[in-house]
């Protein structure tokens, strides 16, 4: 599943091309994806134009006027993707379920074979979405600092791994990023929350953030399904450290371990049991 660097590489590509213009039309082929399409979807945005475009954890947010923003789950396998051909002269590829047609000549596809993503809208404000209610801080905000980080794990008897995990505790991150934030920053990420002291929290945050920012520099990370919104792949996987490594010696310089692989709550979790500690 795309996590919090390929939606916000999403974010700036739509951000580019669609911010200012103006729904002429939307064409929806599908309407049951993971939820069904509400029968008025495409009169609510008709004429609404693009005021800001973006990101809470691994939803996209489109802010349109008159206080209306559709929200934009990929799922598994979903995908953006933007043309200038003529929506008369687009031909629509297998699992094309939505096209929305703006008027600076774009075209907006929403792509995705699997059909576990999803597409709302909501009237309003978007503060009171539902699915917003108990997403945690969002980990490249200035709030998200060591003392908040510590707050949240100071009492907590779970592993690191599964506390950053949980959408609750922060926003967005996933499998590929937690490993990597945590070899960073040297901590296994087996470690109990609660023992963790306001020091290495510091470093941890400082990871976080230094590994999300540069996956984002590189486009995200493309294993199988992601593509940017020209269709271009992400190229952070060309700078994973440890995820999907097992078995490779580690790549911290004078580190003489190897990346080993566990399990922890059913995810692959990769790090260096030598320099992790």
């Amino acid at each position: 599943m795309p996590e919090l660097p390929e939606i916000e590489t999403v974010k700036l590509g739509i951000e580019k091309t669609v911010l200012g213009s103006a729904i002429i039309s939307t064409k929806i082929f599908r309407r049951d994806l993971r939820f069904p399409i509400e029968e008025n979807f495409e009169k609510l945005i008709l004429k609404k134009r693009v005021l800001g475009v973006g990101r809470r954890s691994k939803y996209l947010l489109f802010f349109l006027s008159n206080k209306t923003t559709i929200v934009l789950h990929l799922g598994m396998s979903g995908r953006i993707n933007l043309s200038r051909e003529s929506k008369n002269k687009y031909k629509p590829k297998k699992h094309d379920h939505l096209i929305i047609s703006f008027d600076n000549q774009f075209l907006l596809i929403y792509n995705d074979p699997r059909r576990f993503g999803f597409i709302e809208i909501i009237e309003g404000d978007y503060a009171d979405y539902q699915r917003f209610k108990y997403i945690g801080i969002e980990p490249l905000s200035k709030k998200f600092d060591k003392q908040h980080l510590w707050s949240k794990i100071k009492n907590s008897s779970r592993s690191l791994k599964n506390i950053l995990m949980d959408q609750k505790v922060v926003a967005g991150l996933g499998n590929i990023y937690v490993s990597e934030a945590l070899w960073d920053c040297r901590i296994k990420p087996t470690r109990i929350g609660k023992k963790m002291s306001l020091i290495e929290c510091e470093r941890l945050v400082a990871s976080i953030k230094k590994v999300l920012n540069k996956a984002i520099k590189f486009g995200g990370t493309t294993l199988k399904d992601f593509r940017q919104v020209g269709g271009e792949v992400g190229y952070f996987q060309n700078k994973l450290q440890v995820y999907g490594k097992e078995g490779q010696a580690c790549f911290r310089g004078k580190c003489r371990g190897a990346v080993g692989k566990i399990i922890i709550s059913g995810r692959s979790t990769f790090y260096c049991a030598t320099c992790q500690k």
